[in-house]
């Protein structure tokens, strides 16, 4: 029979008591909040909701400072990257969070890198992605293409 110093190792019943404590704890604080305080399950519910959609939705009048605040987010998360950061890629915003990319990378699966990058920014909710991979694409007229190029 081996004897342990007092307090030299946690046990798992010891880790439970704690987890049990800290559930009951956070019960009664809710508890005793719901039922002399303000909070209720209807508030909490309400605020997480409001929450929620103020994180998804965009400004409802956009400002041109609005757009340059969202262009110099996107070109540092663009920076940011390993890869995009070394690529010739313009940013063009629109009003309520649309961002044009525009420009060349060198590998197709840099394409869907910049517009995933892109779309994680807050505040971008539509991502236009008219990126081409040098040496494979090549300019073809279409409804976004001047007249003049089109011929």
């Amino acid at each position: 029979m081996s004897r342990r110093k007092k307090g030299s190792e946690f046990t798992i019943g010891d880790l439970l008591v704690v987890a049990v404590g800290a559930g009951f704890g956070l019960a009664l604080g809710y508890f005793a909040a719901e039922r002399f305080g303000r909070v209720n399950t209807q508030r909490v519910a309400t605020a997480l909701e409001r929450w929620k959609s103020r994180r998804a939705r965009a400004p409802e009048s956009w400002t041109e400072a609005d757009e340059e605040r969202l262009e110099a987010r996107v070109l540092d998360t663009l920076r940011r990257d390993v890869v995009l950061g070394r690529r010739a890629i313009r940013v063009g915003v629109f009003a309520g969070g649309i961002v044009e990319l525009s420009g060349s990378v060198t590998h197709p699966n840099e394409v869907a890198l910049a517009g995933g990058v892109v779309r994680a920014v807050a505040g971008v909710r539509t991502v236009l992605n008219h990126l081409l991979v040098a040496g494979t694409d090549a300019g073809v007229p279409g409804p976004s293409t001047p007249r003049a190029a089109r011929g």
